[in-house]
């Protein structure tokens, strides 16, 4: 799918309608770069938020979990909670710091996919005189920017670059604010709760475990090519994005290929997507952290071809945490 007007589209930003579609370029190219999350307070990155201690009108909830993007649980009664009842409910996030922060889910509506709720979230921020604030700022219209609520957490800072791998967890969540990264691959269709289903022949299919896709997916927009959490785009940036899994397809665009991308960054790179091909900045990174992962240096692999591991008939034997799952393109670079 192409980032750009007259394609796929998907969610907007808050200042539109929260249940209009608009031109992917809108949502994807404004924010199509260096944060993973975009979220800080005070400098602090935001690591974590308990299932555990959830209340709601000062009474603790009990047995809460995340069923895609809805809340589930039982009052304190045993009676069992609808997940728009969790409107009002407030949660303990911790901080970089170790510091502990009160957020409060101020409401819940539905985006463009029937399984992917956007939450308002505010956080205390004055304790002492009952200030609220929006958790993921605002757009500049002043509308507060929604989260969507994702199991686990990231291994990301806002201070110095970190892994920005997903860290699996029971007790512990994340607000994804839009439109960063980790929100907007959501919202291309890489949830991490939902695998995918490839088949090679009739009755020989496995499944791809969501949670790959969508670390991929974060890898591919941040241009986070040696997988180290470094990103190397600009925001604004237009990507053409494919799978062999049907969720995303290529345009017909003058761009041409930039990269396959596995969970752990790039398996091959064609070209930067910014500073020069084979020069500039984010070469000069390349070459120092990942130089075995430029095209050039891998003579017998089929960089973005037919025969590469993108695609279901080379790809299937290939363990998933190390095989190509999204490939892109991208216009050439000026130095």
């Amino acid at each position: 799918m192409l980032f750009g007007p007259g394609c796929t589209e998907v969610a907007g930003e808050p200042e539109e309608e929260e249940g209009d579609v608009i031109a992917s370029v809108q949502a994807l190219s404004t924010t199509n770069g260096l944060a993973l999350n975009g979220l800080a307070l005070n400098g602090l990155a935001l690591n974590g938020i308990s299932l555990n201690g959830i209340s709601l009108n000062g009474l603790a909830l009990n047995g809460v979990t995340l069923d895609g993007t809805s809340f589930v649980g039982k009052k304190a009664s045993g009676k069992p909670m609808k997940p728009e009842e969790f409107v009002g409910a407030t949660f303990t996030g911790t901080l970089s710091n170790g510091q502990t922060i009160t957020l409060r889910i101020e409401d819940r509506v539905p985006s463009t996919h029937p399984d992917v709720f956007l939450y308002e979230i505010s956080y205390l921020s004055s304790p002492s005189q009952g200030a609220w604030k929006s958790l993921c700022g605002a757009t500049s219209s002043g509308t507060p920017r929604r989260a969507i609520p994702l199991a686990g957490t990231w291994d990301y800072s806002q201070q110095k670059p970190t892994s920005g791998i997903h860290v699996s967890s029971e007790t512990s969540f994340t607000f994804a604010c839009r439109p960063y990264a980790i929100a907007k691959c959501v919202e291309l269709g890489y949830k991490p709760w939902e695998n995918v289903k490839e088949c090679v022949a009739p009755g020989t299919c496995k499944e791809i475990p969501g949670v790959l896709l969508h670390q991929t997916c974060t890898r591919m927009l941040r241009a986070d090519y040696c997988g180290d959490g470094v990103p190397h785009t600009q925001d604004g940036t237009l990507v053409d994005v494919w799978d062999d899994f049907g969720i995303q397809e290529s345009s017909v665009t003058e761009f041409q290929f930039e990269a396959e991308w596995t969970p752990m960054g790039a398996r091959c790179i064609e070209h930067t997507r910014w500073h020069g091909d084979t020069s500039g900045a984010t070469a000069s990174y390349v070459n120092k952290h990942c130089s075995s992962r430029w095209a050039s240096a891998q003579p017998t692999y089929d960089c973005g071809g037919s025969s590469s591991t993108l695609h279901t008939a080379k790809g299937f034997a290939i363990p998933p945490l190390v095989r190509s799952l999204i490939g892109n393109e991208s216009a050439l670079p000026n130095d």
